[in-house]
This record gives structure tokens, sequence and C-alpha cells, in this order.
């Protein structure tokens, strides 16, 4: 009887880490985009990610269909550490549309609403 109530007890904890985690990417894919100064990066368009991120992959073959490999610069939290506090992305994957005098909007989640703005 005791391994059936550790059973219910597994079943459980998974379901609630899986419903915290879907909760986690609704509240990143529904957060505000942010208008962000950009210290040293010329206008274009830069996809943050982590090598990490389980969805960071997904973001970046929609980028590479939508504007090509070549369309972006790819910023990678372990190679970039600073870049990613100077401009305040706090979560991946992440997309920053640079215009011209160094302010940003910076897109958090999937990169299908940045795509929308270019």
């Amino acid at each position: 009887m005791n391994e059936l109530w550790a059973r219910i007890g597994l079943v459980g904890a998974a379901l609630a880490v899986a419903g915290a985690i879907a909760l986690i990417q609704r509240r990143r894919a529904l957060s505000p985009v942010r208008a962000v100064e950009t210290p040293g990066l010329a206008p274009g368009v830069y996809f943050f990610s982590s090598a990490s991120c389980p969805t960071c992959r997904r973001a970046r073959e929609t980028l590479d269909a939508s504007i090509g490999d070549s369309g972006y610069d790819e910023l990678v939290w372990e190679e970039q550490p600073l870049a990613f506090r100077d401009i305040g992305v706090d979560a991946v994957p992440a997309v920053l549309i640079v215009g011209e005098g160094g302010r940003g909007r910076l897109y958090p989640g999937q990169p299908e609403r940045a795509l929308a703005d270019l």
C-alpha cells in the first residue's frame, strides 16, 4: 500500500512541475515588450539564448526560417553574460530589435511577436 501512495505522490509531483513550467512559459509569452537602452549594439536583430535553454532551438529555427541565419546576431549567456546584464535580459529565449540611436525593444519568449514588428 505504501508503494501505491509513493507512486501517486510521484505522479502528483510530476503534474505539479509540468503545470508550473506551463505557467512560467505562458507568463513569459505574455510578458510585455520592453524598451531598453542598448549600449554598444548596432541597429539590427539580436537573439539571446543559453546552452541550457530547452526552447531556444525552436526560437532559432523560427528566426532562421523567417529572416535567415545571417539576419540576426546570437548572444549566448555562457559566452556574454555582461551583455545580458547590461541590457536587462533576464530570461531566454528573447529577441532584441535595435533601431537607430541605440534604442531597442526587447521581446521575451518565442520570436513571433518580434518578427511581426520587423
